[in-house]
């Protein structure tokens, strides 16, 4: 009797965690039978300006109940090209593509809504999908998993409570309770994070914009000309490299006496050579 008692105490102990969580939940029904639907939606669309769009679709989100979870704007810059307009200034002409990432989260009941009034800012749309996945068997299996995990806590307890066991009994009896307790725990969790996802949906949406230019004018910075001496300079620097030369000269003759001499001896010896040569032609001998 007392098994049982405890048993049903903690069957309703469960059945209140459980609804507490269950509370509120958005269904549906088909065919009459509910379901929990978790939906997505993917919506990306050309805009004629970014910025102001998504202005506008933080005000729907807002008036329906919602919040922006993330919101990414960037400018990507193609290229740049400058021209120069006169002697001091020059126009450089910025390309660049607008575009924005953002994720929001709508009660379910206003999903529709939402997606037809963001639709509606559009001038093209690449894309606009949703996606429903029912939970409402996993969310009955985290119900049956928690009930399991705290009727065996439970009874677990009084086990222990109720015989004289070791220490280590003891020690391995609350271990096994606590990881119980921790798995029924992240039962719930899980479930909370379900009905959450139920409740609100998700839509991620990608605006962007045709390219735009940015026109700026800007001054040309005056150029820094590099030191240079004057001419009179180069001309006294000339003289003294000359006559820098002229003493090396000197110097290379005087070194190379002994070279000089001897190329004269082979001069001379040559040209006495050729002398008797000649004449010895010349006189047939």
């Amino acid at each position: 009797m007392g098994d049982r008692e405890s048993g049903a105490k903690a069957s309703q102990e469960v059945a209140d965690s459980v609804s507490s969580y269950l509370k509120g939940i958005s269904t549906d029904t088909i065919n009459g039978v509910t379901h929990n639907f978790i939906r997505k939606a993917n919506l990306k669309f050309k805009t004629q300006d970014v910025l102001a769009c998504s202005k506008k679709i933080e005000d729907i989100v807002a008036v329906n109940g919602g919040y922006v979870s993330a919101s990414e704007l960037s400018s990507n810059k193609n290229y740049t090209q400058s021209t120069q307009i006169n002697k001091d200034s020059l126009v450089e002409q910025t390309f660049y593509t607008t575009v924005n990432s953002i994720s929001i989260r709508v009660p379910s009941q206003r999903l529709d809504t939402v997606l037809r009034l963001i639709s509606d800012l559009a001038l093209f749309i690449d894309y606009r999908n949703l996606h429903s996945n029912d939970v409402k068997m996993k969310l009955f299996s985290n119900q049956l998993a928690e009930n399991r995990y705290k009727n065996f806590n439970s009874s677990l307890k009084q086990k222990t409570s109720s015989t004289k066991a070791k220490t280590n009994q003891v020690i391995n009896a609350e271990e096994n309770i606590l990881s119980k307790q921790t798995a029924a725990d992240e039962k719930r969790i899980e479930s909370f994070e379900l009905v959450d996802q139920v409740n609100y949906s998700t839509i991620n949406i990608e605006t962007y914009q045709a390219q735009a230019i940015l026109k700026q004018v800007l001054a040309i910075p005056n150029t820094i000309e590099p030191y240079q001496i004057s001419f009179t300079e180069k001309l006294g620097n000339s003289f003294l490299n000359g006559f820098q030369i002229l003493k090396s000269f000197i110097l290379f003759l005087v070194n190379s006496w002994g070279v000089i001499l001897i190329l004269v001896f082979l001069f001379i010896l040559t040209r006495k050579l050729i002398v008797y040569l000649t004449k010895k032609v010349s006189t047939g001998i």
